[in-house]
C-alpha cells in the first residue's frame, strides 16, 4: 500500500472509527464503513531532478441510508479542510513520521442505497534515478591569465 494512502486511511479512521475495507467489499459488509481501493495516478514532468505523480482515491463511506453516509463524508472533509489540507504523515508501523501530505483536492459526492464518496487529490515528487558519478578528488585550476 502506498504509505500515503495509509496516512489518509488512519486520519479518516480517527474521525470516523469504523471498520475500514481495502482490497474489496464483502458481499455482507458491515454498515458503518470505509472502503479504500487502490488510488489512480498519472505523471507529469516536474523539475530537473523529480517527477510528479498525481493521485486520486475515491474513499466510499456506507451507511445506514445515503444521507447520514454523506453527513458522515462532509464531516471528514470539513476537518481535511480545517486543517488546511493536511494530513500527517506515517510510517509503516503506524508511528509519526516527519512530513506532511497536503491534499489539493477534495469533494464529497452522494450516492445511491447508503454510499457517499470523498474523492482526493494529491501531488508527490519522485527523485530520477542518476548514474553513478565519481567524485572529484585531486584538480588544478589555470587561471588563464598570462604573465
Amino acid at each position: 500500500m502506498n504509505p500515503e494512502v495509509g496516512s489518509i486511511m488512519r486520519f479518516f479512521h480517527d474521525l470516523l472509527p469504523v471498520k475500514v475495507y481495502t482490497l474489496s467489499v464483502p458481499q455482507d459488509f458491515k454498515r458503518p464503513s470505509m472502503y479504500f481501493p487502490t488510488p489512480t495516478s498519472f505523471d507529469s514532468s516536474d523539475t530537473v531532478s523529480t517527477f510528479l505523480k498525481t493521485y486520486t482515491l475515491n474513499v466510499n463511506i456506507f451507511h445506514d441510508d445515503s444521507q447520514q453516509a454523506y453527513s458522515a463524508a462532509e464531516r471528514i472533509a470539513d476537518v481535511v479542510r480545517a486543517k488546511r489540507s493536511v494530513i500527517p504523515l506515517i510510517n509503516r508501523d503506524g508511528h509519526p513520521e516527519d512530513g506532511k501530505l497536503r491534499i489539493s483536492s477534495i469533494e464529497t459526492r452522494v450516492g445511491e442505497m447508503g454510499v457517499a464518496t470523498i474523492a482526493l487529490q494529491w501531488d508527490s515528487r519522485y527523485n530520477y534515478e542518476r548514474d553513478p558519478v565519481p567524485s572529484v578528488e585531486d584538480f588544478q585550476i589555470d587561471s588563464g591569465v598570462k604573465e
